[in-house]
């Protein structure tokens, strides 16, 4: 059957079928962008979010839910989540030939459904061995992908300036100048570029100026260079050596936090660009080594059981802490910097907890 999966994906990809399963799978506000498609999820799940559902135009058409925190799921595995409501891996595996069935009879693929699947038993004295090949072969995957770079001469085409708006947020001058702060006058956008671990550009992103940017229908945030974002942590080329001397790293969600956070001396910071972490970040943060302690400080809309799901991923082996908001200091959807100064450091201080794994 593994063949036919590859098979059933290769096909989407050249019947354009996505858009029609994200149709089926009753998702609405579907765009395609360049290397993907966005939609929202169903009703059922009650999500706000237009940008929720993402399915990649690659081989493996792989797939995320943002708001959700599943990054780590092909097409199959994004059809057992909202049709057959299977929200666990082990569930998914399960319901992996349910998936395929039902993606076969969407786009009307007959030559694939018409033979039953039994898995193959593995024997049990060769089971290890299976999966020291399977993590080989992670790793591997872990370690061969790279974004595309740019010379610092593609800043050159913006305004290199700090802007009134970050000001007025609390980003000050100089951190802006240390950040890149810039504005890209054809899409008025605040812009500031994204390094990899060495400290090469891979993309420029952008920020819109207008506050009512859902009325004119534009996005708040905008990559201006199409890269993979989930392999890499904005500012870790400027982080890593207060982090190794520190021996902790604290994990925020977005870039602006990364910004107020560092002007206010907490220099061991990275963001995530986003809530979820992907397991390439994590095995970065994992090449640290075990005497790093790891301090997850999420926005404040995320749940403890969001903080758990992310903590797992670093393993029993690894020192997780969350700064969890018990007393209120902060409102819905506040960033660790949203209150300013004092209030952060008051969360950092006192309010740091052992996530449990």
């Amino acid at each position: 059957m593994s063949n036919d999966l590859q098979k059933i994906k290769k096909r989407i990809l050249e019947d354009d079928g996505v858009r029609v399963l994200l149709e089926a799978m009753e998702c609405s506000y579907i765009d395609k962008k360049n290397n993907r498609y966005e939609a929202q999820l169903p009703q059922k799940f009650d999500s706000p979010n237009k940008r929720s559902v993402q399915v990649y135009l690659n081989e493996s058409l792989s797939s995320r839910i943002r708001t959700l925190g599943e990054s780590d799921i092909d097409i199959y595995g994004l059809v057992s989540y909202i049709v057959n409501d299977k929200h666990t891996e082990s569930e998914r595996q399960k319901d992996l030939f349910k998936a395929k069935r039902w993606i076969c009879d969407t786009l009307g693929y007959t030559e694939y459904t018409n033979q039953s699947y039994t898995a193959p038993p593995v024997m049990e004295h060769l089971k290890w061995l299976k999966d020291v090949k399977k993590q080989r072969k992670r790793k591997r995957e872990l370690s061969d992908l790279e974004n595309q770079t740019y010379d610092d001469s593609v800043l050159e085409q913006y305004v290199m300036l700090p802007h009134q708006k970050y000001i007025d947020e609390g980003v000050l001058y100089e951190t802006q100048l240390e950040f890149q702060i810039g504005f890209d006058i054809r899409s008025q956008r605040i812009i500031f570029p994204i390094h990899n671990r060495y400290g090469d550009i891979v993309s420029i992103k952008g920020r819109t100026i207008y506050d009512d940017y859902e009325q004119r229908d534009v996005y708040k945030f905008l990559y201006l260079y199409n890269f993979n974002k989930m392999i890499e942590l904005f500012n870790w080329h400027r982080a890593l050596y207060y982090i190794i001397e520190k021996k902790e790293i604290v994990i925020v969600e977005g870039e602006k936090t990364v910004m107020m956070l560092s002007q206010w001396d907490c220099r061991n910071c990275v963001s995530i660009s986003g809530d979820d972490l992907s397991e390439w970040q994590v095995n970065m943060i994992r090449e640290l080594g075990a005497d790093i302690q790891i301090v997850i400080a999420l926005d404040k809309d995320k749940t403890i059981n969001d903080i758990k799901k992310q903590a797992a991923k670093f393993g029993k082996t690894r020192s997780v802490y969350a700064l969890w908001d018990k007393d209120h200091l902060y409102e819905d959807r506040d960033s660790p910097c949203d209150k300013g100064q004092d209030t952060f450091s008051t969360l950092y201080n006192n309010y740091r907890f052992r996530v449990p794994v």
